[in-house]
């Protein structure tokens, strides 16, 4: 803990002064001019790191990543400065600029859009649980100051031949690229800290860990080499833009077919600096059952993000709200035929079934974590993961089928063919766009996916059948109507539910232990 000089209180950071504050005596002093004369004593009992607290001498428990936390007995902030030293130390940070209330006014405007978010997202003292975190980032910078060469043409025509002539070209390069940011904690998701980027890095300041005091923090566990290739890619591409652009470049196509490769590995950096930084992040967690939603807030700009929940029980009021006045609308102007409707209704549960085999391929991907090369990289795991696919000529056949059965489907129920027909090519059309929607996914094992295809083909099957024993009596297309909607409105419900769980997952620092900033 930093000590107050004149009462010996906890000097916390203040977002408004930028300058450490006492709050017992006012004492204000400048992050760079305090020094540590106490710090948590580190020591190792049970393969468990554990710091004693300063002040009051009780254990404070952390993860291997924790760089900055709250004392669970005084709530003193506490810096572990064996965390932020060596290797790990950061060089430079940018100090929370948005306070809480700030925080709290850019997330309120964004949940007022979400109205089918669950009403615990509104809730003032929910909003209240806000925390300051500083994550850890790598800062990348790359220079190119050298001549480099790559391959242009130009094509004109002559009589029946195209003559094409290849040239070298040459091009003196003066660039650099600075402040190319990617977060370095495998607890943090790549797809979060993207949804609140960019940082103003122009304002970052030397670090010293006084900034730290009275938020939580985290030091990196990712190494800088797992996003350098992503950066440096990103780089030369943005470079080869920019010169493809010059008069002179474009009449020679350097950037079109195989010429654009050559443009970019000639742009490859001839000098990269890697910097370790810590920056300001609000974080939000809604926690239902065992997962937890996340809101996110830029500590700098203010930037907000979420992936909001929809509650089942509003989503399903509002769509009949809609859906009732849009359905007595239509039978106003147009005459439904009952087997139109039915075919309808069974068509809708292609589309749902379609959806949730989507769904399950996001979901797989999201558990696996193979979309995020922080949390690979501390797997262990490549992040490259080789898709496996088994192909079945049946499944090919049915696939091929189905994709031209819609079209002799409509040809034969113009034409008055026989029902046992028209069911047949329904039943092929419905499966050829549920399996080709597999076949593309290409991930999902059948045991996985058959749960949740059972009520939409259930649906898809029974119409196939009214269709096929083309019965008299109108009463069997719309009774076959309402349970094929009833299948489609309870997959609905399945798919939401499955949104739910892609809109939530573990918080970085979720167990943390300590107090609120």
């Amino acid at each position: 803990m930093y000590e107050c000089r004149n009462c010996a209180g906890n000097l916390k950071f203040d977002i408004a002064s930028q300058k450490l504050f006492c709050e017992f005596c006012g004492t204000m002093e400048d992050p760079y001019d305090v020094y540590k004369e106490r710090d948590a004593e580190e020591s190792t009992q049970y393969e468990v790191i554990v710091f004693t607290c300063p002040q009051c001498g009780g254990e404070i428990l952390s993860e291997d990543t924790t760089a900055a936390t709250f004392c669970n007995f005084c709530g003193a902030a506490t810096i572990l400065s064996s965390r932020v030293s060596k290797e790990r130390r950061p060089h430079h940070i940018i100090p929370f600029t948005k306070t809480k209330d700030d925080c709290k006014r850019a997330y309120a405007k964004m949940v007022r859009r979400a109205i089918f978010a669950p009403k615990e997202l509104r809730d003032e003292a929910h909003i209240e649980k806000f925390r300051g975190i500083y994550m850890p980032y790598w800062i990348y910078s790359f220079e190119k100051k050298e001549t480099i060469f790559f391959n242009g043409n130009k094509s004109r025509q002559k009589g029946d031949y195209l003559i094409t002539r290849h040239y070298t070209m040459q091009s003196n390069v003066d660039a650099a690229y600075s402040g190319i940011a990617y977060d370095a904690s495998a607890a943090f998701s790549d797809n979060l800290s993207g949804a609140i980027a960019p940082f103003h890095l122009e304002e970052e300041k030397p670090f010293t860990p006084s900034f730290l005091s009275g938020f939580y923090a985290d030091t990196n566990d990712v190494d800088s080499y797992v996003y350098e290739g992503e950066a440096q890619d990103m780089v030369m591409e943005d470079g080869s833009k920019r010169i493809s652009k010059n008069a002179v470049c474009s009449r020679f196509h350097v950037r079109e077919g195989k010429n654009r490769n050559s443009l970019k590995n000639a742009l490859q950096p001839s000098q990269t600096v890697k910097e370790l930084a810590m920056l300001p992040v609000w974080f939000l967690s809604y926690r239902k059952g065992d997962k937890v939603a996340y809101a996110v807030v830029n500590g700098q700009t203010g930037k907000a993000a979420a992936d909001l929940p929809v509650d089942v029980k509003k989503y399903v009021a509002g769509s009949l709200f809609l859906a009732l006045p849009l359905f007595l609308l239509l039978n106003l102007f147009f005459t439904i035929i009952p087997m139109w409707l039915l075919i309808l209704a069974a068509l809708l549960a292609c589309i749902c079934a379609y959806v949730s085999i989507s769904q399950l391929s996001h979901l797989m991907v999201k558990e696996s974590g193979e979309e995020d090369k922080g949390y690979q990289f501390v797997q262990g795991k490549s992040s490259e993961v080789k898709k496996k696919t088994k192909i079945i000529s049946t499944s090919i056949l049915i696939t091929v089928l189905g994709f031209f059965a819609p079209y002799i489907l409509l040809a034969e129920i113009f034409s008055g063919g026989s029902g046992l027909v028209t069911g047949i090519l329904f039943a092929l059309a419905a499966a050829g766009i549920v399996l080709g929607g597999s076949l593309r996914k290409r991930r999902i094992p059948m045991k996985v996916a058959l749960p949740v295809l059972v009520k939409p083909l259930g649906a898809v099957v029974l119409a196939g059948v009214i269709l096929a024993l083309n019965p008299v009596s109108d009463l069997y297309y719309y009774g076959g109507a309402v349970v094929s909607l009833c299948m489609v409105i309870w997959t609905l419900i399945d798919i939401i539910r499955r949104y739910n769980l892609l809109t939530m997952r573990k918080l970085p620092q979720f167990n943390r232990r300590g107090g609120e900033v």
